[in-house]
């Protein structure tokens, strides 16, 4: 039993390396974009998206490190699933409330123009 343990714990660590393999190497070639992976629909920063990326971050590393030096997963307090709910829904309520906003702001600087999703070559002009 305890090798059939350490072979799905192998699996599982070669799945999760070709996955981070695959990742990156869509990162490097540009099929994904991680340009505005912090950034609202205008082109401004957000720091609630910042705040929840950093947060869930912290966590997952500090589980990772813990699971390793005690040998097996911790518990899970509910205080960090409070945290974590809450870094949550401070980006929730934040997107609730610019979607509900009348006022729209200008795009930022570095923003792309808008192109035409027919023909992605093409940039729309604005009336």
């Amino acid at each position: 039993m305890d090798k059939l343990g350490n072979v799905c714990e192998l699996l599982a660590c070669i799945f999760l390396g070709v996955l981070a393999i695959i990742l990156l190497w869509k990162i490097a070639t540009d099929k994904i974009d991680l340009e505005w992976l912090i950034s609202e629909d205008n082109g401004h920063a957000s720091m609630s998206r910042f705040q929840l990326l950093i947060f869930t971050f912290v966590i997952a590393i500090s589980f990772v490190k813990l699971t390793e030096a005690q040998g097996s997963f911790p518990e899970i307090n509910s205080g960090v699933l409070t945290l974590l709910g809450i870094s949550a829904s401070t980006y929730a309520v934040g997107k609730g409330i610019q979607m509900s906003g009348d006022n729209q702001t200008p795009p930022a600087p570095n923003s792309p123009k808008p192109t035409n999703p027919a023909n992605p070559d093409t940039v729309l002009k604005k009336d």
